[in-house]
């Protein structure tokens, strides 16, 4: 239907049918090209965490380093573990990571210890390879202490004892007690008496002569300091050693012009061989 322009309605024209049913057929579904299906490509991975990594990473190396009865030294590592699997026992200490060290050199033990913990394990070094661990009850503690045990020589009665004693006098109550008898009590007293000699050789001389020793602070049987020093001064080192002059200035000089040559010298040496290169390519 359209409209005039005096209102009144007309009827459209064939012409105007056809262009309308034309531009309809090209419009329709059927004659419309088939739609091409584009496909999604989705995740197969997650995207964050440890899901596209590896699963297991490198081992930790934990467990036992030394075997029971091997030798070690102080701070060789004995067991690696998460947690405390192994407790320290005598002469052995952990870190931070639970990491059991050795305190001492000695023998490993792996042991348990009912009095002190009924389900714990211990690990321990040992001094001497026979012994074991735990030790008894009440048992002597071994220490090593950074010295070796020996026998004491037997000495005499004679050289033990002083010739200065003191003779204890019980009190009249204790006299009369029957229970407290008079006894005498032997005290013994360091001394000072010479003992044994010491050969000083005289550098000037050449002549060894004899010097007593005397029982010094720190129970050492030695000369006094005052010796020893002047024994220093008379050595070959010191008197090579040209005393010094306050004030002579001359001396200084010549010291000072020695170093001053010995330098310039050095410079020259370090430098010959950059001139002798120039000098090659000059020619």
């Amino acid at each position: 239907m359209l409209l005039t322009s005096r209102g009144s309605v007309r009827a459209p024209s064939l012409a105007t049918l056809a262009i309308l049913e034309s531009a309809l057929s090209s419009l329709r579904i059927g004659n419309a090209a088939p739609a091409i299906d584009i496909g999604r490509r989705h995740a197969s991975h997650q995207a964050q965490g440890r899901a596209n990594k590896a699963k297991q990473g490198p081992g930790k190396r934990l467990g036992a380093k030394k075997t029971g009865g091997e030798y070690v030294v102080p701070g060789n590592i004995l067991f690696k573990q998460r947690g405390t699997h192994w407790f320290p026992g005598d002469n052995c200490m952990m870190g931070r990571d639970h990491t059991i060290h050795a305190a001492q050199p000695g023998y490993v033990r792996y042991y348990r210890d009912p009095d002190r913990h009924p389900k714990r394990k211990y690990i321990g070094i040992v001094f001497e390879k026979e012994q074991q661990l735990p030790a008894p009850m009440n048992a002597v503690r071994r220490r090593k202490l950074g010295m070796l045990a020996y026998q004491i020589p037997a000495t005499s009665v004679e050289e033990d004892v002083v010739n200065s004693t003191t003779t204890y006098t019980p009190s009249n109550a204790e006299k009369r007690s029957p229970r407290s008898p008079p006894s005498t009590t032997t005290i013994r007293a360091p001394t000072s008496e010479p003992r044994g000699t010491v050969a000083v050789q005289d550098a000037l001389s050449g002549t060894a002569t004899e010097r007593k020793a005397t029982l010094r602070p720190g129970y050492q049987y030695r000369q006094a300091n005052w010796e020893i020093g002047r024994a220093a001064e008379r050595s070959k080192a010191a008197m090579a050693v040209r005393t010094f002059t306050p004030g002579d200035r001359f001396a200084a000089w010549r010291k000072s012009a020695m170093r001053i040559a010995k330098n310039a010298e050095r410079r020259q040496m370090g430098r010959g061989g950059k001139k002798g290169a120039k000098a090659k390519a000059k020619n």
